[in-house]
């Protein structure tokens, strides 16, 4: 199992770096760059405020499908009968929901073509991830890997054109429309890429089956609940707190895309670790401690050398990226790359808790984590905006890692923790080369590549096994 996750690992991360990072810095950044900072944080704010309903669409269904596919191939597949129209049912009912709260809320009548089409890109984003949810639990991760930037090529390929070639000032509405036409193209790719058997479901939707899914899923749906509530409060309360409010919520997505930028990676990897620990608690138990002590090795050491670049070289490269509020973004970056790290061991033993389906101290800890970021969020956002934000994040990620990690050392005493004196050599070497880069006078480009590399280097030499991987080699060689 080690062997196959870090050949999918490679597979999945190559394509990923081919497309996300074009499509982050080049489009993402193009766009707030064409539009402005408050007319872009209009957009950040409504994608946030129509994203925290999006259980609803959800229901805990995609981890759930992922997890029974992957123990049981053939019932697992069987579920779709049921999910889809269940969830058809349920965009209907996140709609109302969020119209709702929207009136509720009162906003403006700019707002209004934002929400729509939001809640448009957030009915087809659902499922399309449940698509993706069958391919990772059938173990056709290659496919899946295919299928995770589908999407983003599409815009990165239609909203770039747009942005070089383009003969009229660029519209952040231009973006939301670009973004369900994309959907709609990567849903009908992810139908091709389902085995042959497969790609057509039968509905088979009763009241009855849909009451015992919703048994079976709500765990999993409190759990996204509660993370969604975590993670998209944050830019809605920036926009009603802060004294200028769509400007702060502006610059906190210019420092919250780098965030984004190591998540989606990062989210892609606990998308590979889900459905292996699953299957490896049905099959092969004794193999998830190296398999828990291998991911976090590839994903949360190279959180912390991120962390460190950015703590270094973090104003430089917000004014690389922004032509405008670039100083006060970073401040926000710095805090908000550490929450990464804190997201990061979330991935690797929230995930591990989540395919033992021990859902019911996993949601106590999210609970706590949303309540205690609410109250940060409340105190610091009216001083210190954006930054106040980030701060808050930091602090109340960290209290969520650190319970899971205490969590699982309890439930599971063979795992071992010597990823993390591992950690430690390859921070502090990266460190001090940055410290070194810094007094020799050198600056930009250069000092940034120079600790880069090294970083890299070091990475290989302490937390890198090379045995595993010429073993992986090996043995695809001779399949």
């Amino acid at each position: 199992m080690n062997k196959k996750f870090s050949v999918n690992l490679v597979i999945l991360l190559a394509l990923n770096l081919l497309i996300k990072p074009i499509y982050l810095f080049g489009v993402e950044v193009g766009v707030q760059n064409a539009v402005g900072a408050e007319r872009y944080g209009l957009y950040y704010a409504m994608f946030n405020f129509t994203f925290l309903f999006n259980v609803l669409l959800d229901l805990g269904m995609n981890n759930y499908q992922k997890i029974k596919v992957a123990q049981h191939a053939e019932i697992g597949m069987q579920n779709m009968t049921t999910l889809l129209p269940l969830k058809l049912v349920m965009s209907g009912v996140y709609m109302i929901v969020t119209i709702i709260a929207a009136l509720i809320i009162g906003f403006e009548a700019e707002y209004w073509f934002f929400i729509g089409w939001i809640m448009v890109n957030q009915i087809l984003s659902t499922y399309l991830l449940l698509l993706r949810a069958n391919l990772a639990g059938l173990q056709l991760f290659v496919r899946d890997s295919i299928l995770s930037i589908a999407d983003r090529l599409i815009l990165t390929l239609g909203v770039g054109y747009l942005l070089i070639f383009g003969t009229e000032d660029f519209k952040i509405e231009t973006f939301v429309l670009f973004q369900t036409a994309s959907y709609i193209i990567a849903i009908l790719f992810a139908l091709g890429l389902l085995p042959s058997g497969s790609r057509f479901f039968k509905f088979n939707f009763s009241v009855k089956e849909a009451r015992s899914m919703v048994r079976k899923t709500w765990p999993f749906a409190l759990l996204i609940l509660l993370m969604t509530a975590y993670h998209k409060l944050d830019g809605i309360m920036i926009e009603r707190l802060s004294p200028n409010g769509l400007l702060e919520a502006g610059i906190y997505a210019q420092a919250f895309r780098i965030l984004d930028a190591g998540n989606n990676f990062a989210f892609l990897y606990a998308g590979l670790l889900l459905p292996m620990f699953a299957k490896l608690f049905v099959d092969d138990f004794d193999s998830i401690k190296s398999l828990v002590d291998q991911a976090a090795r590839l994903l949360i050491i190279p959180a912390g050398i991120a962390l460190i670049l950015i703590l270094f070289y973090g104003d430089w490269f917000m004014k690389l990226l922004y032509v405008e509020h670039a100083l006060e973004a970073s401040l926000s970056l710095k805090w908000l790359m550490g929450s990464f790290v804190w997201m990061a061991v979330s991935y690797v033993y929230g995930t591990l808790i989540t395919a033992s389906e021990k859902m019911t101290t996993l949601n106590w800890i999210a609970f706590a984590t949303v309540i205690l970021n609410v109250v940060l969020n409340w105190i610091y956002i009216p001083k210190l905006g954006a930054q106040g934000a980030a701060m808050a994040s930091f602090v109340s990620l960290g209290f969520m890692a650190l319970s899971q990690i205490i969590f699982c050392q309890k439930r599971y005493s063979t795992l071992s923790l010597s990823w993390i004196s591992k950690a430690i050599l390859v921070w502090c070497a990266t460190a001090g080369i940055a410290t070194m880069v810094l007094f020799s006078g050198l600056k930009g480009i250069m000092a940034f590549a120079i600790t880069v590399v090294f970083s890299a280097v070091v990475f290989s030499i302490i937390a890198f096994d090379f045995q595993q991987l010429m073993e992986t080699l090996k043995s695809k060689n001779t399949q």
